[in-house]
């Protein structure tokens, strides 16, 4: 099993955890889905998938702007 393959599993099972999570509203969810999106980034980088390497950029910050949102209350 190669690197992306690994990655390509913690992807899936991390994005479903923390898609759980953030729908029951804890605050790991951001991080879990981050650490997603954070695999799904260097798997497109690896493939050279551009535009979809920017899109998780993008995502990430998303997720870290709706973070302090909820952190706030």
């Amino acid at each position: 099993m190669d690197l992306l393959t690994i990655l390509e599993i913690i992807s899936l099972i991390t994005t479903l955890i923390g898609l759980y999570l953030l729908g029951e509203k804890r605050a790991p969810g951001f991080l879990i889905f981050t650490v997603s999106l954070a695999c799904q980034m260097y798997i497109f980088y690896s493939n050279q998938f551009w535009f979809l390497f920017f899109q998780m950029i993008v995502l990430i910050l998303f997720n870290l702007y709706n973070y302090r949102k909820w952190m706030r209350g």
